[in-house]
């Protein structure tokens, strides 16, 4: 007999693959940066409730994705700047 408990409710993930769709719906929030997840969705075609809110939510998992992807871009060093000697500076005097 099997040592695993049996889960309890609804299995996570669905197994559909909806990269396709997520890139259009981000494709299309791009063009258009007024609309809201699902009124793009809407405007792809797509009707039933279900798909709407696994498109939507699959849709702010890649937000969250991609965000932290551009957080985790290595970014050059910045140079060091060291403050200018009296000598560096611009005299500003107009008295000479």
């Amino acid at each position: 007999m099997s040592e695993d408990k049996p889960r309890r409710g609804r299995p996570k993930g669905t197994g559909i693959d909806d990269s396709d769709r997520i890139a259009r719906l981000a494709e299309l929030i791009r063009v258009k940066p007024g609309l809201k997840p699902t009124t793009a969705i809407r405007a792809m075609g797509v009707a039933d409730p279900s798909i709407i809110r696994r498109l939507r939510d699959k849709y702010s998992v890649y937000l969250r994705e991609t965000e932290a992807q551009v957080l985790n871009v290595p970014r050059a060093a910045a140079p060091a700047v060291r403050p200018a000697t009296p000598a560096e500076t611009i005299s500003t005097d107009v008295r000479h």
